[in-house]
């Protein structure tokens, strides 16, 4: 039955990776008569018996520092002894680095610094289809790539930066989702009761669809967007009305709208028509109203809305 170190401290994995150097030292002096594909199989013997000692979870530490002994692996010599060997012929010692997670890993982490960032993109894309993912923005499909590159206007020349990209984007979604919130509040104030949006469930939706809840789909996401947009838009749109709205509030205090309200009522023979016409506009100055004359323009404002989100979803 194989000894299985159990890990106290680092003593155990790094006494093994000590141990087991020293006896490949001895095999590469007693082997050196052999020929390489034989030299190799007996050391990936030696490393593999040495790894069933060894928990998972130190294994790869111990590869780490059984490397650090023989720097000459990843030379440019043995990096020439590889490629001059025939391509159907992979080494016992290359088995067991090719199966072992981690050497893989270690691999990869060092080719990433030399990577374009479409590179790294492929790798993700295929580490995702293996079932290995992150969470992280991989996998990003070369239509939704066009999408991104004509949104933020560079050519398919240019490299995109997910890293960047995913920055970017987490700070509009964020002001996005305020501003819809602010969009939304606004116009339950101004409808009072009017048809329309008059709740927001943007932040949710996105929340539930890119975590992967199977019960919103893109279609909702879209259609949310876009009512946040004509609400948007139908606000900013609305301020240029808020003139008029103004405008016909103080009509009532015109000098034509006080006459033709004075010819309708009794004449009296002691006040000439300009005395009448003041005493008037008194009455009706002293009577307004801030609360009516805000509620009557956003009243117009409200009306401005809904009629240009409907025309706007036909």
């Amino acid at each position: 039955m194989t000894e299985r170190w159990t890990g106290v401290g680092d003593q155990t994995w790094r006494s093994l990776a000590e141990r087991t150097a020293n006896r490949i030292r001895l095999l590469q002096a007693d082997l050196a008569d052999e020929d390489a594909q034989t030299r190799r199989s007996i050391v990936a013997d030696e490393i593999r018996a040495a790894l069933e000692k060894i928990i998972p979870q130190d294994r790869e530490k111990f590869l780490e520092a059984l490397e650090e002994r023989f720097p000459a692996w990843e030379s440019e010599a043995f990096g020439r002894a590889q490629t001059a060997a025939p391509a159907a012929s992979v080494s016992a010692t290359d088995m067991a680095e090719f199966n072992d997670p981690g050497f893989l890993i270690r691999q990869l982490q060092k080719l990433a610094e030399q990577m374009s960032p479409d590179q790294r993109l492929k790798a993700a894309t295929e580490l995702e289809r293996a079932g290995i993912s992150t969470g992280g923005a991989s996998g990003v499909s070369p239509e939704v790539m066009e999408r991104i590159r004509a949104a933020v206007q560079v050519g398919p020349e240019a490299a995109i930066d997910l890293d960047r990209l995913v920055s970017v984007m987490s700070v509009m979604l964020e002001k996005v989702v305020s501003l819809n919130d602010i969009a939304t509040k606004s116009w339950k104030q101004m409808s009072h009761g009017a048809r329309g949006r008059t709740q927001s469930n943007l932040a949710r939706l996105v929340g539930q669809y890119v975590s992967n809840n199977e019960q919103v789909g893109s279609l909702q996401i879209s259609e949310e967007l876009e009512s946040f947009r004509r609400l948007t838009a139908s606000l900013m749109l609305a301020l240029s009305q808020t003139g008029q709205a103004a405008y016909q509030q103080m009509r009532r205090l015109h000098p034509e709208e006080i006459e033709g309200i004075i010819r309708n009522e009794p004449r009296s023979m002691m006040q000439s028509n300009e005395v009448r016409c003041w005493r008037k506009y008194k009455e009706l100055a002293e009577a307004i109203d801030p609360a009516s004359v805000e509620a009557d323009i956003l009243r117009v404002l409200a009306g401005f809305v809904n009629d240009w989100v409907s025309k706007q979803s036909r």
